[in-house]
């Protein structure tokens, strides 16, 4: 009979340390894979990016030189990465060209359900906000 209650608290201690456990891990890789929103952006979620025409994004690839200073207006040449996650959000890669071969890449992410993504040969006006961030502006 000994043996079945250390059996028995043993099992009660490993399952509460596995939840206690599982309830971290959750806690962690909440939101762990969408980046803050910078204060500038004008939204405070990524569900509300696109809204409007207006999206905010981070440059993932380029030169951040392109866009200095003011805005300007580049192309869309691609729309990939596209697959909703679990929070049913996008995260698109779009390339942007400008005029005189400078290109940025961005990361869009957005709820493709609400709001579309950019497409290959939209104009979109991009300026840019802090760091490494940029608001995209289509149909202007």
């Amino acid at each position: 009979m000994k043996i079945a209650k250390t059996h028995f608290r043993t099992g009660r201690v490993l399952s509460l340390a596995a939840a206690a456990l599982l309830v971290a891990v959750s806690a962690c890789g909440a939101g762990a894979w969408e980046p803050a929103i910078p204060p500038a952006a004008g939204i405070h979620s990524w569900y509300e990016n696109g809204t409007g025409g207006r999206y905010v994004a981070p440059v993932i690839a380029g030169s951040m030189q392109s866009l200095a200073p003011g805005s300007r207006v580049g192309t869309v040449l691609t729309d990939t990465n596209c697959t909703p996650d679990a929070q049913g959000l996008s995260h698109c890669h779009n390339s942007i060209a400008f005029g005189g071969g400078s290109r940025i890449t961005i990361e869009d992410n957005h709820q493709m359900s609400r709001h579309r993504c950019l497409r290959p040969g939209e104009r979109v006006r991009v300026r840019r906000l802090e760091g490494r961030w940029v608001m995209l502006q289509t149909g202007f």
